[in-house]
């Protein structure tokens, strides 16, 4: 029997969201013990106001307790990934994050903070550098069209249609470049980061083409990639 692809959706989201909620906050356990302890002080009112006092500071206390956390696990189930239901059951999960298999990602979790921020910087520093260069060599193509008034339609038609070829070329090996060179390692700092400054709700985060899915779209995408790699470098203590 096959599964509604809703309730297949929610059987992939809710574990996620779980996964994601922090039993043992402080926050959430001091806020529940304040509200517990105005309930007492509220004498005569109040809930189970006829109870005797232990029991009911623990009572409401569980009760505050309980509600943050449903409403926790609501939050992040309503904000989180999205299925469609058609996924493949034996896929990994969507967290967005980037699966342990280069060997960079095991190295990351080992570097210190201020090591970490450095290899960043350089990373970045190389992104831009690479996407300054191939901009420049796009400018060229660009400015160098061939004498118009002697040739003659068809001849301006077939140069047209070589610097077309020799444009899209260029695009496809920038592509190519990047993500040979730089998209792994990228998004392995971008996961590492997120990790260590403590960001569980990725989907909250920037959406950035070039790092969550190779592709180079935009004016500057490599440079807007890497300046989103410096700013996560720049909130790491």
């Amino acid at each position: 029997m096959r599964i509604p692809t809703k309730t297949a959706a929610l059987r992939r989201a809710i574990p996620i969201a779980w996964h994601q909620v922090r039993l043992l906050q402080p926050a959430k356990i001091a806020g529940s013990i304040t509200i517990s302890a105005l309930n007492i002080l509220w004498q005569g009112h109040g809930v189970l106001r006829y109870s005797p006092t232990a029991l009911r500071f623990t009572a409401v206390a569980v009760i505050c307790y309980l509600l943050t956390t449903v409403a926790e696990f609501l939050w992040l189930l309503a904000t989180g990934p999205r299925f469609t239901g058609f996924e493949s059951p034996n896929r990994a999960p969507a967290t967005g994050e980037f699966e342990s298999i280069d060997p960079i990602v095991d190295e990351l979790k080992t570097l210190p903070p201020s090591e970490l921020r450095e290899e960043v910087v350089q990373l970045a520093t190389e992104m831009k550098s690479f996407e300054a260069g191939t901009d420049r060599e796009f400018v060229t193509t660009l400015s160098s069209p061939p004498a118009a008034a002697t040739l003659t339609e068809a001849e301006r038609d077939e140069a047209l249609d070589r610097e077309s070829s020799a444009l899209m070329e260029r695009t496809l090996l920038t592509r190519r470049a990047y993500r040979e060179r730089f998209y792994r390692p990228a998004r392995a700092f971008r996961d590492e980061l997120r990790k260590r400054l403590g960001i569980r709700n990725v989907s909250r985060e920037p959406k950035i083409p070039a790092l969550d899915a190779g592709v180079l779209s935009g004016a500057k995408p490599i440079t807007h990639a890497a300046n989103y790699l410096l700013a996560l470098a720049r909130r790491l203590k």
